[in-house]
């Protein structure tokens, strides 16, 4: 029961570890989102304007495609987003026409986005230019710890639970030394008395990392409930989850045949 009880608590922090690193993958996923700069019109212009204006932006350095979003368009865009209750308030269509201007890939960093943005808001063309600068800014300061730091916690449960599997198998062999000793003077193969430990490091390694799994799935999906946000980046993780209980099972099967194997090896030793 207490090797059980460890396994458990190793399993539900490494699979807590591996769910933390997969959503701050999802999250740097969506980071390309971000470097996306939106120049916004002081309202409906002539075709010969809007393509004088595109020739302005392209211009720019770190620009990869220019889309130009109508007034008409970014409306029908909110409504599908937004409730439009906060439109009812307001007569007309209060969303001016905008160009939607994304950066590319080798330009998607803080420092080219504030330089495009800057560029932009010289321009006479355009009524205000908006981009998440701060978004940027944070995300690419906290991205090596976001990632660094699970990747350490997962490699570090890891090797305790490595550890922990070991030395409960060892100790369980110690309990039952004399019956495995009178197994192996009656004729016992190795594999004869390997299997019940081996079967019972597999049965321990699965109940535990099973229960942690499903502990962890329940207060995942309540979390996601009561902030639907978080299931954006938390969710769908059911292939982990198996993979970790799968994890855990081989590694307790391991350790207990390497240690049953040891000892017998060190018996036949003893007795040459």
């Amino acid at each position: 029961m207490p090797s059980l009880i460890t396994i458990f608590l190793c399993s539900l922090l490494l699979a807590a570890s591996l769910t933390t690193l997969g959503g701050v993958m999802r999250v740097l996923s969506t980071e390309k989102k971000l470097y996306t700069i939106e120049a916004f019109l002081p309202g409906e212009l002539p075709q010969d304007s809007l393509k004088v204006i595109k020739k302005q932006i392209e211009r720019a350095k770190h620009v990869e495609s220019i889309e130009f979003i109508s007034a008409d368009s970014a409306l029908a865009d909110f409504r599908a987003h937004f409730s439009g209750e906060m439109l009812d308030l307001v007569e007309g269509n209060p969303i001016p026409p905008f160009f939607r201007i994304k950066l590319d890939e080798k330009s998607q960093n803080p420092v080219d986005l504030v330089e495009t943005r800057d560029f932009l808001m010289r321009s006479e063309f355009f009524e205000e230019v908006q981009a998440p600068v701060d978004w940027v800014e944070k995300i690419a300061s906290w991205k090596f710890k976001m990632v660094f730091w699970p990747i350490c916690l997962s490699i570090l449960l890891l090797v305790t639970l490595s550890l922990i599997i070991c030395n409960s198998v060892r100790l369980s062999l110690l309990n039952r030394k004399l019956l495995v000793e009178n197994m192996k003077y009656a004729g016992g193969s190795y594999a004869f008395i390997e299997f019940p430990f081996v079967l019972e490091g597999l049965m321990q390694g699965v109940l535990g990392s099973g229960l942690a799994v499903v502990f962890l799935a329940v207060v995942v999906n309540s979390v996601s409930e009561a902030i639907p946000i978080v299931e954006t980046y938390l969710g769908g993780f059911g292939l982990m989850f198996t993979l970790v209980v799968i994890l855990v099972g081989l590694l307790s099967a391991y350790f207990s045949f390497r240690t049953v194997r040891g000892f017998l090896l060190a018996k036949r030793n003893e007795q040459d």
